[in-house]
């Protein structure tokens, strides 16, 4: 009998394995074969980035020094030279190619330019060293930017262009403008126009400098004419004046931002218990050391509870807000001695930003006064703000100026004669008029009566009629005969 052999036999876990090291080859081949893809695809796309924006720095280089060829033209002509725009300048891009005449090859860009007058030895900015006026040469730079430029930095050409024979006068000066903002920063591309025996505007350029070169002798007047901020005096177009004088330049600072704007909130006028109504006609002011030359700034209040401010210069330190128009309104006045009313004041100011608006509540002061009138019913009362000489006196003023305080108007009398109404701190004369005939108890030779007093934080005080001093407290209500 022949014995057969038989067939070796695979193991079923053997066989098992042999498929599993299949299927992870496949895997491990396609994810290397993906990983590889992707960078290449990563660097396709790379050489792309780069091949465009060089395409681009080519081009804005093309526009950029078209551009300065354009200036270099005219600084060669005397009678053009003078007409050379100075500042800052957004120009619309000069295509190279035929097309849109905004567009090169479908992309837009931008060429800023600026023109500066400089020393002779020194790139520095004519507003940071400004020296003998005939000494200055004209620095022009030209920067190209467009859109999508992914870390790219802007093309930047810089020349200097002497003035030719001819362009200016011997007998001229100069004008140095520099403008920041409220931070201390400088502020570009800010209107600056002079007037005077010639009448020019200029953009600040990068420096914020606006320099006025080669100008007639004479005055003129330096304003800020962007329109859009506020001067550091809460003035919308700030201007200074000055005296140009022979081969000297003439330099000017100012502090131009974003106007803030504060809503001021009086106490309701809703006369109940715990709630006393306030005064009626008052003015309103803000506070701050840098206002010139009271160290506020006033102006009318609403006709209603909520006041919002003109566009106020936004100070860093921010503002004390107060009601009133007065240095003694003002919890950090000071009299015309520079004393302040009140040394133990401590308001906290109120924080403002560039194109921001924050609200408060204006403090105001309870007053208690009782009238001894035969005819109460036709009684009304008035407060005026009532100035004394030195150390009480007090200046009351019309934006930061000074102007004259209004006359406010107090909460009726009850039938008893009794008024509660909020005032601003200060000194006060306070009036009970009768009107004649109403009713007929009130006559026309004996139909008012007034008290002065000092509203001061903690409390309402008598005062010496002649100084101003304050004397004693009043415990109650004011008493106001109209006798």
């Amino acid at each position: 009998m022949i014995a057969r052999s038989r067939p070796a036999e695979i193991h079923p876990v053997a066989a098992r394995l042999e498929d599993g090291f299949t299927i992870v080859e496949v895997l491990v081949a396609v994810t290397v074969l993906v990983i590889a893809m992707i960078g290449v695809a990563l660097l396709f796309e790379n050489t792309i980035i780069a091949s465009g924006n060089t395409r681009n720095r080519v081009v804005a280089a093309n526009l950029a020094t078209e551009q300065m060829e354009t200036v270099r033209g005219q600084a060669a002509d005397p009678t053009k030279f003078t007409v050379i725009p100075q500042g800052q300048t957004v120009l619309p891009a000069t295509p190279i190619v035929a097309g849109n005449a905004q567009l090169v090859n479908g992309i837009q860009y931008t060429v800023t330019q600026d023109v500066q007058f400089v020393g002779q030895s020194s790139s520095t900015s004519s507003c940071d060293s400004p020296s003998a006026s005939t000494g200055q040469i004209m620095q022009v730079s030209e920067t190209v930017t467009w859109p999508d430029m992914a870390g790219t930095k802007p093309v930047n050409e810089v020349t200097t262009l002497a003035p030719p024979v001819g362009a200016y006068s011997a007998s001229s000066g100069s004008i140095a403008t520099k403008i920041f903002d409220s931070t201390g920063a400088v502020s570009d591309n800010v209107n600056v126009q002079i007037t005077g025996p010639t009448t020019a505007t200029q953009q600040t350029t990068a420096e914020g400098c606006a320099y006025f070169a080669f100008l007639p002798v004479g005055t003129y007047t330096v304003t800020v004419i962007e329109g859009t901020g506020v001067g550091d005096q809460e003035v919308v177009a700030p201007a200074q004046t000055a005296s140009v004088s022979v081969g000297q330049t003439v330099s000017l600072q100012f502090l131009y931002d974003s106007p803030a704007t504060i809503v001021a909130t009086l106490p309701s006028p809703a006369n109940t218990a715990g709630a006393p109504a306030h005064a009626t006609g008052m003015s309103l002011s803000v506070a701050n050391t840098g206002l010139q030359p009271y160290s506020q700034f006033s102006f009318p209040a609403a006709a209603g509870d909520v006041t919002t401010s003109p566009g106020l210069f936004p100070y860093s330190s921010g503002y004390t807000t107060f009601a009133g128009n007065c240095t003694d309104n003002n919890p950090l006045g000071k009299d015309t001695s520079r004393n302040p009313f009140y040394p133990t004041a401590t308001p906290v100011p109120v924080a403002v930003t560039p194109n921001g608006s924050v609200t408060t509540t204006v403090p105001l002061y309870t007053v208690s006064i009782h009238v001894n009138s035969a005819a109460v019913a036709g009684t009304t009362l008035t407060a005026v703000e009532t100035t004394y000489p030195a150390p009480y006196a007090a200046v009351c003023t019309n934006g930061t100026a000074t102007g004259t305080a209004p006359t406010l108007g107090l909460t009726r009398l009850t039938a008893t004669g009794d008024s509660v109404t909020s005032l601003p701190l200060g000194h006060w004369t306070i009036t009970a008029t009768c009107t004649p005939g109403m009713p007929a108890a009130c006559t026309s030779a004996n139909n008012s009566g007034s008290v002065n007093v000092w509203v001061k934080p903690d409390g309402v005080y008598a005062v010496n009629v002649v100084t101003g001093a304050s004397t004693t407290i009043y415990p109650g209500p004011i008493p106001v005969v109209v006798s």
